[in-house]
Protein backbone atom coordinates (compact mmCIF):
# COMPACT_ATOMS: atom_id res chain seq x y z
CA UNK A 1 0.00 0.00 0.00
CA UNK A 2 0.68 3.56 -0.56
CA UNK A 3 1.98 5.03 2.62
CA UNK A 4 3.02 8.56 1.32
CA UNK A 5 1.46 11.43 3.18
CA UNK A 6 -1.65 12.78 1.45
CA UNK A 7 -3.68 15.39 1.60
CA UNK A 8 -6.76 15.80 4.05
CA UNK A 9 -9.58 15.29 2.13
CA UNK A 10 -7.73 11.97 0.37
CA UNK A 11 -9.20 10.02 3.46
CA UNK A 12 -12.66 11.90 2.90
CA UNK A 13 -13.75 8.63 0.52
CA UNK A 14 -17.76 8.98 0.75
CA UNK A 15 -17.37 12.60 0.23
CA UNK A 16 -14.49 12.30 -2.84
CA UNK A 17 -17.36 9.64 -4.15
CA UNK A 18 -20.21 12.11 -3.95
CA UNK A 19 -18.10 15.14 -5.68
CA UNK A 20 -17.43 13.17 -8.33
CA UNK A 21 -21.04 11.91 -9.13
CA UNK A 22 -22.12 15.69 -8.90
CA UNK A 23 -19.50 16.10 -11.54
CA UNK A 24 -20.86 13.57 -13.88
CA UNK A 25 -23.71 16.67 -14.07
CA UNK A 26 -21.98 19.82 -14.19
CA UNK A 27 -18.75 18.70 -16.14
CA UNK A 28 -20.79 17.27 -18.65
CA UNK A 29 -22.90 20.63 -19.62
CA UNK A 30 -19.86 22.61 -18.86
CA UNK A 31 -17.92 20.59 -21.45
CA UNK A 32 -20.67 20.53 -24.19
CA UNK A 33 -20.98 24.32 -23.82
CA UNK A 34 -17.93 25.29 -24.00
CA UNK A 35 -17.54 22.80 -27.29
CA UNK A 36 -20.64 24.59 -28.63
CA UNK A 37 -18.89 27.80 -28.00
CA UNK A 38 -15.62 27.11 -30.08
CA UNK A 39 -17.29 25.53 -33.06
CA UNK A 40 -19.32 29.22 -32.89
CA UNK A 41 -22.57 28.49 -32.02
CA UNK A 42 -24.99 29.59 -28.66
CA UNK A 43 -24.65 26.44 -26.21
CA UNK A 44 -28.47 25.68 -25.82
CA UNK A 45 -29.87 22.39 -25.62
CA UNK A 46 -31.23 21.98 -29.38
CA UNK A 47 -27.83 23.19 -30.63
CA UNK A 48 -25.70 21.22 -28.69
CA UNK A 49 -28.01 18.26 -29.86
CA UNK A 50 -27.58 18.92 -33.47
CA UNK A 51 -23.57 19.69 -33.09
CA UNK A 52 -23.39 16.06 -31.61
CA UNK A 53 -25.78 14.40 -34.01
CA UNK A 54 -23.65 15.85 -36.79
CA UNK A 55 -20.06 15.27 -34.72
CA UNK A 56 -20.42 12.30 -32.23
CA UNK A 57 -16.65 12.28 -32.20
CA UNK A 58 -16.40 15.70 -30.30
CA UNK A 59 -18.43 14.10 -27.26
CA UNK A 60 -15.32 12.19 -26.51
CA UNK A 61 -14.09 15.46 -24.77
CA UNK A 62 -17.25 15.53 -22.24
CA UNK A 63 -17.15 11.95 -21.44
CA UNK A 64 -13.13 12.54 -20.74
CA UNK A 65 -13.90 15.38 -18.51
CA UNK A 66 -16.77 14.17 -17.12
CA UNK A 67 -16.67 10.27 -16.95
CA UNK A 68 -13.22 9.04 -15.67
CA UNK A 69 -11.08 12.35 -15.94
CA UNK A 70 -12.00 13.85 -12.51
CA UNK A 71 -11.57 9.98 -10.58
CA UNK A 72 -8.22 10.04 -12.35
CA UNK A 73 -6.76 13.41 -11.31
CA UNK A 74 -7.98 12.31 -7.93
CA UNK A 75 -6.07 9.52 -7.29
CA UNK A 76 -2.85 11.00 -9.19
CA UNK A 77 -3.14 14.18 -6.72
CA UNK A 78 -3.69 11.45 -4.35
CA UNK A 79 -1.05 9.12 -5.18
CA UNK A 80 -3.29 6.56 -5.03
CA UNK A 81 -2.04 2.56 -4.85
CA UNK A 82 -3.27 1.78 -8.45
CA UNK A 83 -3.48 -2.11 -7.63
CA UNK A 84 -6.73 -0.78 -5.05
CA UNK A 85 -8.36 -0.43 -8.73
CA UNK A 86 -7.16 -3.49 -9.87
CA UNK A 87 -4.45 -2.11 -12.31
CA UNK A 88 -1.62 -4.51 -11.34
CA UNK A 89 -0.14 -7.85 -12.63
CA UNK A 90 -2.22 -10.11 -9.99
CA UNK A 91 -4.76 -12.40 -11.41
CA UNK A 92 -4.76 -10.82 -14.67
CA UNK A 93 -4.58 -14.16 -16.62
CA UNK A 94 -7.72 -14.76 -14.74
CA UNK A 95 -9.67 -11.39 -15.04
CA UNK A 96 -8.72 -12.09 -18.87
CA UNK A 97 -10.19 -15.02 -19.12
CA UNK A 98 -13.26 -14.68 -17.61
CA UNK A 99 -14.26 -10.82 -18.74
CA UNK A 100 -12.98 -11.26 -22.64
CA UNK A 101 -14.37 -14.83 -22.79
CA UNK A 102 -17.53 -13.34 -21.66
CA UNK A 103 -17.36 -10.33 -24.39
CA UNK A 104 -16.16 -12.01 -27.49
CA UNK A 105 -19.55 -13.85 -27.59
CA UNK A 106 -21.31 -9.93 -27.73
CA UNK A 107 -18.59 -8.66 -30.34
CA UNK A 108 -18.52 -11.55 -33.12
CA UNK A 109 -22.74 -11.06 -32.55
CA UNK A 110 -22.01 -7.19 -33.67
CA UNK A 111 -19.48 -7.92 -36.20
CA UNK A 112 -22.04 -10.30 -38.15
CA UNK A 113 -24.27 -7.88 -37.41
CA UNK A 114 -22.20 -5.48 -39.41
CA UNK A 115 -20.78 -8.09 -42.09
CA UNK A 116 -24.36 -8.71 -43.26
CA UNK A 117 -25.07 -4.80 -43.40
CA UNK A 118 -27.93 -4.97 -40.34
CA UNK A 119 -26.05 -2.06 -38.86
CA UNK A 120 -25.87 1.15 -40.59
CA UNK A 121 -21.80 2.17 -40.52
CA UNK A 122 -21.22 6.17 -39.94
CA UNK A 123 -19.38 7.96 -41.60
CA UNK A 124 -17.72 11.63 -40.04
CA UNK A 125 -15.34 12.51 -42.70
CA UNK A 126 -12.24 12.81 -40.86
CA UNK A 127 -9.11 13.02 -42.56
CA UNK A 128 -5.90 11.81 -41.67
CA UNK A 129 -4.58 12.73 -38.60
CA UNK A 130 -7.74 13.55 -37.06
CA UNK A 131 -9.55 10.30 -37.76
CA UNK A 132 -6.97 8.24 -36.00
CA UNK A 133 -6.78 10.81 -33.26
CA UNK A 134 -10.91 10.36 -32.58
CA UNK A 135 -10.66 6.73 -32.97
CA UNK A 136 -7.79 5.99 -30.51
CA UNK A 137 -9.40 8.67 -28.11
CA UNK A 138 -12.64 7.05 -28.64
CA UNK A 139 -11.48 4.02 -27.97
CA UNK A 140 -10.08 5.27 -24.51
CA UNK A 141 -12.88 7.43 -23.14
CA UNK A 142 -15.47 4.93 -24.19
CA UNK A 143 -13.69 2.12 -22.96
CA UNK A 144 -11.19 1.72 -20.21
CA UNK A 145 -11.72 5.08 -18.70
CA UNK A 146 -15.46 3.98 -17.87
CA UNK A 147 -14.91 0.93 -16.11
CA UNK A 148 -12.01 3.06 -14.22
CA UNK A 149 -14.85 5.75 -13.88
CA UNK A 150 -16.82 2.49 -12.02
CA UNK A 151 -14.60 0.45 -10.54
CA UNK A 152 -13.05 4.12 -8.68
CA UNK A 153 -16.91 4.66 -7.08
CA UNK A 154 -17.00 1.00 -5.76
CA UNK A 155 -13.63 1.11 -4.65
CA UNK A 156 -13.63 4.27 -2.63
CA UNK A 157 -17.27 3.57 -1.68
CA UNK A 158 -16.80 0.47 0.13
CA UNK A 159 -13.73 1.88 1.66
CA UNK A 160 -15.75 4.82 3.02
CA UNK A 161 -18.06 1.61 4.79
CA UNK A 162 -15.19 0.09 6.12
CA UNK A 163 -15.82 -3.04 3.58
CA UNK A 164 -13.33 -5.69 3.64
CA UNK A 165 -11.35 -6.09 0.07
CA UNK A 166 -11.77 -9.79 0.44
CA UNK A 167 -15.20 -9.44 0.42
CA UNK A 168 -16.86 -9.94 -3.67
CA UNK A 169 -20.46 -8.52 -3.66
CA UNK A 170 -20.84 -4.98 -2.14
CA UNK A 171 -23.05 -2.22 -1.16
CA UNK A 172 -21.00 -0.46 -3.44
CA UNK A 173 -20.54 -2.51 -6.04
CA UNK A 174 -24.57 -2.44 -6.16
CA UNK A 175 -25.13 0.85 -5.78
CA UNK A 176 -22.61 2.26 -8.47
CA UNK A 177 -23.31 0.07 -11.17
CA UNK A 178 -27.06 0.76 -10.65
CA UNK A 179 -26.45 4.35 -10.69
CA UNK A 180 -23.96 4.25 -13.98
CA UNK A 181 -26.06 2.13 -15.72
CA UNK A 182 -29.72 3.99 -14.72
CA UNK A 183 -27.71 7.65 -15.76
CA UNK A 184 -28.27 6.16 -19.03
CA UNK A 185 -31.62 6.64 -19.26
CA UNK A 186 -30.43 10.71 -19.67
CA UNK A 187 -27.10 10.74 -21.01
CA UNK A 188 -28.39 7.91 -23.84
CA UNK A 189 -31.76 8.95 -24.22
CA UNK A 190 -32.22 7.06 -27.56
CA UNK A 191 -31.45 3.45 -26.13
CA UNK A 192 -34.32 3.84 -23.62
CA UNK A 193 -34.39 1.42 -20.58
CA UNK A 194 -33.27 -1.42 -22.23
CA UNK A 195 -29.98 0.04 -23.01
CA UNK A 196 -29.66 1.29 -19.25
CA UNK A 197 -30.67 -2.11 -18.04
CA UNK A 198 -28.11 -3.61 -20.02
CA UNK A 199 -25.60 -1.73 -18.90
CA UNK A 200 -26.37 -1.91 -15.62
CA UNK A 201 -25.89 -5.82 -15.62
CA UNK A 202 -22.96 -5.76 -17.87
CA UNK A 203 -21.07 -3.38 -15.11
CA UNK A 204 -22.62 -5.42 -12.43
CA UNK A 205 -20.62 -8.41 -14.22
CA UNK A 206 -17.49 -6.22 -14.89
CA UNK A 207 -17.45 -5.20 -10.94
CA UNK A 208 -17.67 -8.99 -9.74
CA UNK A 209 -15.21 -10.05 -12.10
CA UNK A 210 -12.62 -7.00 -10.70
CA UNK A 211 -14.12 -8.25 -6.94
CA UNK A 212 -13.42 -12.14 -7.60
CA UNK A 213 -10.04 -11.29 -9.52
CA UNK A 214 -8.72 -8.12 -7.76
CA UNK A 215 -7.88 -7.06 -11.23
CA UNK A 216 -9.67 -4.58 -14.08
CA UNK A 217 -7.50 -5.10 -17.09
CA UNK A 218 -10.15 -7.83 -18.22
CA UNK A 219 -13.16 -5.62 -17.53
CA UNK A 220 -11.38 -3.17 -19.35
CA UNK A 221 -10.66 -4.83 -22.15
CA UNK A 222 -14.33 -6.30 -22.07
CA UNK A 223 -16.19 -3.46 -21.87
CA UNK A 224 -14.14 -2.01 -25.15
CA UNK A 225 -15.49 -4.55 -27.33
CA UNK A 226 -19.13 -5.11 -26.26
CA UNK A 227 -19.43 -1.79 -26.22
CA UNK A 228 -20.98 -0.33 -29.44
CA UNK A 229 -20.45 3.05 -29.13
CA UNK A 230 -16.42 2.33 -29.09
CA UNK A 231 -16.98 0.27 -32.63
CA UNK A 232 -19.43 2.88 -34.11
CA UNK A 233 -17.07 5.67 -32.85
CA UNK A 234 -14.33 4.19 -34.37
CA UNK A 235 -15.75 2.55 -37.64
CA UNK A 236 -17.11 6.15 -38.55
CA UNK A 237 -13.42 7.88 -37.93
CA UNK A 238 -11.67 5.93 -39.92
CA UNK A 239 -14.67 5.22 -42.77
Amino acid sequence: MNTKKKFRICHKYGLLVIIVWLWVALGLILTLSIIALVMGIRPSVENIIRLLNEKPYLAIYAEIVAIGGLPLLISIICRDDWSLYGIRRNGLGKSLLIAVSLAMIDFLLDLISLLKGQTKVPSFGLTFPWNIFYAILGVFAYGPLEVFFVIWLIANTDKALDVKEEKIFTLGLLINTIIFGMSHIIIAPSGGIINALSVTIIFLILGLIYKYTKNSIGPMIGWTLVNNQVILLVLGCLS
